[in-house]
């Protein structure tokens, strides 16, 4: 179990920061379509240092605060709640134009595609606070030691990777469904998953309540 649970946790972690269907998402199909799948790759590997550039801060900059944060579960839940739920809201409302069509973009070196990767995901102001809430809720609330924190972080990393890899390869099979229609559907299910999770972490705190 003391391996098993940070493998298992940190595959959906890292499967439900990718399902974010953001500006990367977008840039991924985008470059898998008109540059190929390496090309795309580049820029995923981008994201990825990025992602373990903000989690080596989140890791070394929240032990501190970890048994203080233990006295503000009700908040923690509650800004997790509303973060969740306009993030829901945002997907359930967005409306995508077409992707598939546009010119060509001007050939890159590939270190610029990695560099396009690592700001397209630095420039999100949630993604250190969401990695520091996701220490924090892995050191007081599981209880994992540092080991199992660096077991859980680099599967969801590896998991982050295989889905923007899964993402950009059938882009460029798919090129033809990936129209706006379908993508609005894509931000429709996605609206619905944040809603999901936005109630499963406010549960506990309704529950007290009731």
């Amino acid at each position: 179990m003391e391996v098993i649970e940070p493998i298992w946790k940190g595959l959906v972690t890292g499967l439900l920061f990718t399902m974010t269907f953001g500006t990367v998402f977008f840039s991924l199909i985008q470059t898998s379509i008109k540059r190929g799948l390496n090309k795309a790759l580049f820029i995923a590997a981008g994201v990825v240092l990025s992602d373990a550039f903000f989690i080596a801060v989140a890791v070394l900059g929240t032990s501190f605060v970890a048994e203080e944060m233990k006295r503000f579960d009700v908040e923690i839940r509650f800004v997790g709640f509303v973060f969740l739920t306009i993030l829901g809201v945002r997907s359930l409302l967005k409306k995508e134009k077409d992707h598939t069509n546009d010119e060509a973009p001007v050939a890159k070196k590939d270190v610029l595609y990695v560099m396009k990767g690592i700001l397209l995901n630095s420039i999100n102001p949630m993604i250190l606070i969401s990695w520091m809430g996701v220490t924090t809720y892995a050191k007081t609330v599981i209880g994992f030691s540092l080991n199992q924190i660096v077991l859980f972080y680099c599967f969801a990393l590896l998991t982050m990777f295989a889905t923007m890899f899964g993402i950009s390869y059938f882009a460029g099979k798919l090129k033809h469904i990936l129209s706006a229609t379908n993508l609005n559907r894509v931000n429709n299910a996605s609206g619905l998953v944040f809603l999901g999770f936005a109630v499963f972490i406010a549960w506990p705190v309704i529950e007290r309540l009731l």
